[in-house]
């Protein structure tokens, strides 16, 4: 059976921390319990698998995001 297609999610490189470029992204987990502040933001962990640009899996990440790019 074919894995179902899930969401990529795109974050500019302002809103994650860690990283040099867009940040392709499905995420797979939002850490709500846990919110942090930096530098005025509140930044949220996720956990997934980054992808490249054209689909193909980089493998496991976890980074913080502004908690303003994320729905909850």
């Amino acid at each position: 059976m074919d894995e179902p297609l899930r969401n990529v999610w795109v974050f500019a490189e302002s809103d994650y921390q860690f990283g040099v470029g867009p940040l392709h992204m499905i995420v797979d987990q939002v850490d709500w319990s846990r919110p942090r502040t930096h530098e005025g933001q509140i930044w949220i962990d996720v956990h997934g698998t980054e992808v490249s640009e054209d689909g193909r899996v980089i493998g496991p990440r976890q980074t913080a995001v502004r908690a303003g790019r994320l729905r909850g």
